[in-house]
């Protein structure tokens, strides 16, 4: 894998995360747009996890396709513009079917990352890129959250939603555009 690969995968990561990690904004969505109830706040986080789960319980399938570059920029891409629906929802279905998308979205996008580049990382770097890995699997969505709480305080949590699933579609088309070698990147076999 070249350089800029790897740095072209853990970048549509971190631009998923850092400009669209939807989770803090769950109590303020829920209170706008449905009335506060906290079993909705759950059945938002639920929805997200449910989501991931399914997605995780077919990843065989998905890690299976070749063209693990374009399946995780469409995946990220997805993400993002799930999150957005996520915003604009003013149903409680339609919230947690986008929800259940960007859940499963997010599993695929981290599953194939992951794959990828653990497949394509020299054995003498795969420690540092695995702590890479981890520092911005972890860091990512908390600095998400505070970007999420920040444009909230300023706007609403709504806005801050569609805004960040937007902004975060738009980093990884940028990415996808610019970086050829991610984007056509084949795994081995």
């Amino acid at each position: 894998m070249a350089l800029a690969d790897a740095v072209g995968a853990l970048g549509v990561d971190l631009a998923a995360c850092l400009l669209a990690f939807p989770v803090a904004l769950f109590p303020m969505v829920n209170e706008v747009r449905f009335g506060g109830d906290p079993r909705i706040t759950g059945a938002f986080l639920s929805a997200l996890a449910v989501g991931g789960l399914l997605a995780a319980l077919f990843s065989g399938a998905v890690t299976g396709i070749r063209r693990s570059g374009a399946v995780q920029l469409t995946a990220a891409l997805s993400w993002g513009l799930a999150v957005a629906g996520f915003g604009l929802a003013g149903h409680l279905g339609a919230a947690l079917v986008c929800l259940l998308v960007a859940g499963a979205a997010d599993s695929i996008s981290v599953i194939v990352r992951a794959a990828l580049v653990q497949a394509e990382t020299p054995d003498a770097y795969r420690g540092r890129v695995s702590s890479t890995e981890l520092v911005a699997g972890i860091a990512g969505p908390e600095l998400g959250n505070v970007r999420g709480g920040l444009v909230a305080s300023l706007t609403s949590a709504p806005v801050a939603l569609v805004t960040g699933g937007l902004a975060a579609a738009a980093v990884i088309g940028v990415i996808g555009a610019r970086n050829r070698p991610l984007r056509d990147y084949r795994a081995p076999g």
